[in-house]
Order: C-alpha cells, then sequence, then structure tokens
C-alpha cells in the first residue's frame, strides 16, 4: 500500500513552504502539484524543482518508465482526459461515485503513478501538494493508495494581496510574472476551493486534518511533525536547527510556487506584508466576499493588527548554528 499525504486548499496558502519541509525528512519524498505533470512539466518542459527541465530529470523519467514503461501517452491525450475528470465541478460527483467514463480512464492512468514514485525514490510517504479538491477526490479512488488529506487555509485577505502582487515565476528557461489576479477572483475561488477540501475531507474524518498558516509559522517544526505522526510516518533526520529555522535540500517537485526552488538555511516567519501594504479598498472586498467562512476557520471580520509580533529568535537554533559552524540564515517571510 502506497501512503500518500495530499495538501488541498486554495493557492498562496502556504503549501509549498509546508511540502518543502516535509520534503527534507528522511524516507519523505514530496512531488509538489503532481496535478501539473502532463502540462506544465511534460508537454512544456518546465523545470523540475532540481533545476533541470522535467523531462530531462533523470529521476522523473525512472520513475515514468516504472509506471508506464518506455511508451507512456502523449501528454495532449491525456490531458483531454484530466479536464473532463478532475474539473472542480467534477468533485461532488467524485464523492458520491458517479465518474464519467474520462474520469474512469483518467484514474486507470494515475493508479500505477503513486507506487512507481515510491518505488523508484525509495520514500515510506510521498507529499502531493497539488491542492485540487478534485485530484483529492479521485486520489481516494485509487486502488493501492492510502491517501491522508490536509487541508490548509489562510486568512482570505493576505491571500488576495497574495494574488494581487507581481511575482516572478522560474520554472521556465526565462523568468517572467506569474498571472495576478483581483480580489474579488481569488476569494471567489478561496470559498470554493475551501468548501470542496471541507467535502472531500468529510468522506474521511479520520484520515483528514485542518490546518491554518498563521499556526504553523508559529509552531512550525510541531505542525510539520503532527502532520507525521499523523500518517503514522516517523520524524527521522529533522532539518530543524530549532523551532524556526529549517535547513531545505534541492527537491524534485513538479510544479508549485517559486519557494519550491529555495534550498539552504531558512528563518520561517509569518508574511503579514498584506497588513502594511495592502489597499484598504481590496481587504474590505476580499472580507465581504469571504464573509460565509470566516469565523469558521477563526479569521475576525475587522482585522485590528497594525502589524504582528513575529515570535522571538531561535536562541536553540542560533547555539546550533554555532557549534556547527553554519553561516547565518536567510530571513525570508514564506507563504506558498
Amino acid at each position: 500500500m502506497t501512503k500518500v499525504l495530499y495538501i488541498a486548499g486554495w493557492g498562496r496558502s502556504g503549501t509549498t513552504i509546508v511540502d518543502n519541509i516535509l520534503n527534507a525528512y528522511k524516507g519523505i519524498f514530496s512531488v509538489g502539484e503532481l496535478v501539473y505533470l502532463w502540462t506544465r512539466g511534460l508537454q512544456l518542459g518546465r523545470r523540475c524543482g532540481c533545476g533541470v527541465a522535467l523531462p530531462e530529470c533523470e529521476l522523473w523519467r525512472a520513475i515514468l518508465r516504472t509506471a508506464y514503461g518506455e511508451r507512456p501517452l502523449p501528454p495532449p491525450d491525456v490531458l483531454a482526459l484530466q479536464r473532463q475528470a478532475i474539473r472542480l465541478r467534477a468533485t461532488p460527483g467524485l464523492l458520491r461515485g458517479r465518474t464519467s467514463p474520462a474520469a474512469e480512464a483518467f484514474r486507470r492512468l494515475l493508479e500505477p503513478l503513486y507506487p512507481a514514485i515510491a518505488e523508484v525514490t525509495g520514500a515510506d510517504l510521498i507529499v502531493d501538494s497539488s491542492k485540487s479538491p478534485a485530484a483529492a477526490a479521485m486520489l481516494d479512488r485509487l486502488d493501492g493508495v492510502e491517501s491522508y488529506l490536509v487541508h490548509m487555509v489562510r486568512d482570505p485577505r493576505a491571500v488576495a494581496h497574495s494574488w494581487g502582487r507581481p511575482t516572478v515565476q522560474l520554472n521556465g528557461p526565462q523568468p517572467r510574472l506569474m498571472r495576478q489576479q483581483s480580489p474579488l477572483r481569488s476569494t471567489a475561488r478561496w470559498l470554493a476551493w475551501n468548501y470542496l477540501s471541507e467535502r472531500v475531507g468529510a468522506r474521511n474524518p479520520g484520515r483528514f486534518r485542518r490546518l491554518r498558516y498563521e499556526d504553523f509559522v508559529v509552531r512550525p517544526r510541531e505542525t510539520v511533525e503532527d502532520l507525521l505522526a499523523f500518517t503514522g510516518t516517523g520524524a527521522v533526520d529533522a532539518p530543524f536547527l530549532g523551532e524556526h529555522t529549517v535547513v531545505l535540500p534541492v527537491n524534485h517537485t513538479v510544479s508549485g510556487n517559486p519557494g519550491r526552488f529555495r534550498s539552504g538555511e531558512l528563518d520561517i516567519r509569518l508574511d503579514d506584508r498584506w497588513r502594511r501594504d495592502g489597499a484598504r479598498k481590496h481587504r474590505v472586498i476580499a472580507t465581504a466576499v469571504a464573509l460565509p467562512m470566516l469565523h469558521r476557520y477563526g479569521y475576525p471580520v475587522i482585522d485590528r493588527h497594525h502589524r504582528v509580533d513575529h515570535a522571538p529568535p531561535d536562541r536553540s537554533a542560533r547555539k546550533l548554528r554555532e557549534t556547527r559552524g553554519h553561516d547565518t540564515p536567510t530571513r525570508m517571510n514564506l507563504s506558498s
């Protein structure tokens, strides 16, 4: 049985950094946003987390050979199935067991992929941060896969601010700006994706957890190791130098936020730029649209924080760095 931890929710909610940290533990392998394997990875040739164009990455070539042999289906054929099978609107039908012929064909295509990843990498746990509720519902239908779902949420005003600011995408041969979204569009999707992620989790409550970005950044090590315990996986060779300082290795993620290309020593701190830099009218729009679910996730209608005091310096990490001779860490505000 192949064990998979799936991270669901709307984008810019902190999924990439959680994904990268999990990948740094022994026996854990993160695929990033596997839902984009055939589009961004194989068809467009965008970069693997290791920096190589994904079709040229030796690890992914070995995985695909193990899953599909020497002649896998052409990416355009797979995409045609995928677009019909795991559109957002397909989520309720997948939960009810009503699958179209295209969805059934895509399920059979997907079924050997996760075991192949486990076989080639030797991982005890695979982390998939695709976020899509429909893909999460499909995962639960795969034979030979034991799936766990983490639903990650973040204050919708912070999410809207993140989607609205220019972000450089590092996937391709040349850096380019990622597509931006208005507060209205971002928050409407925040509602839909979070609602449907909850629906998927309700199908198997014993394997479902919710995680707020704001709680994760307060206790990142404890939070990540709780997730590993939740899946029955040991926290071996922890990458943390202290509660808030982590050392990230190079990864082999298929797709995700540009933060997936970070490696080395990082300090984890709350990203609260939306409180300082965000336009008031954008916060009002995001608040109004998200109102039906704000309190459900513990977010106030009126945010009274003008600034957020970060966690105190991690003296244990500093002492350990001095003992090991590490350089001063890079300080970054981290979100997905």
